[in-house]
């Protein structure tokens, strides 16, 4: 279990490097990524962004994907994308 916490918190210091374009800051400070979860050197979560600009941010989550990729201790990533609607 504290291999997963550290795993955890590896992804997350990697994606403080992954900047949105629109607002310059790193895709945790944006509140855009959900629950990280870890087992087993599998890392899965979804990244929420606006329903009209999940195509172009279609590269704002492959970039999420290959820096998690890179945290030494994962062995696959999933990113999904998850398109809400304006509040």
């Amino acid at each position: 279990m504290i291999m997963s916490e550290a795993l955890v918190e590896g992804v997350k210091r990697a994606l403080r490097a992954v900047k949105d374009p629109a607002t310059g800051l790193d895709v945790l400070e944006n509140g855009m990524v959900e629950t990280v979860n870890v087992r087993d050197g599998l890392v899965q979560f979804a990244l929420a962004v606006p329903r009209e600009r999940a195509r172009e941010l279609e590269p704002l989550r492959q970039a999420c994907e290959k820096a998690a990729a890179a945290v030494p201790g994962v062995l696959s990533v999933t990113v999904v994308m998850t398109a809400h609607r304006e509040a």
